[in-house]
């Protein structure tokens, strides 16, 4: 589940940046419009994802745990499957809260080597090894980068238009 919400959050945040970057640099926008966008952007989605989770997390856990407290017809406040629902609740929020600030080493690259065209690499590169995070054989994780990756290449190819 962490892992999950690890490539899912960092996938929202690469394309958010992904986007911002590319039709931002092809409207001509100013260095500092693109770095307060891109950066905004993620927080936003770090505050939405992170917030997502919390809600799922808490409610879905919750009703798990009162399953197992009808099914051990005793109450389970304070045991170790107590403690481990709330880490787990708070490693989810975590995880999926501060994973699309991995959207920001595109903006970084562009920015040290004043090139979005490395950005976009360094992005599309960050898609496809999202992929690799997946469960299964190297076939399907190469399988996964690639459509993970493809993803990246719709956006810029939409940013393209938009920022034109």
């Amino acid at each position: 589940m962490l892992r999950r919400y690890l490539i899912l959050g960092a996938f929202d945040g690469v394309l958010l940046s992904l986007g911002i970057l590319v039709s931002s640099t092809l409207a001509k926008a100013s260095t500092g419009v693109i770095e307060l966008t891109v950066i905004s952007g993620v927080i936003a989605v770090a505050i939405s994802s992170a917030w997502n989770s919390l809600i799922v997390e808490v409610k879905e856990r919750k009703l798990e745990f009162e399953r197992l407290e009808r099914q051990m017809m005793r109450s389970l406040k304070g045991s170790t499957y107590d403690y481990g629902m709330k880490i787990t609740i708070v490693l989810s929020v975590l995880s999926h809260g501060l994973s699309p600030f991995l959207g920001l080493l595109s903006l970084v690259v562009t920015l040290v080597t004043k090139t979005v065209v490395y950005g976009v690499v360094v992005s599309l590169g960050e898609l496809f090894l999202l992929g690799l995070a997946y469960e299964g054989s190297l076939k399907e994780k190469i399988r996964s980068g690639l459509v993970i990756a493809l993803g990246g290449a719709v956006m810029l190819l939409i940013s393209f238009f938009l920022g034109k």
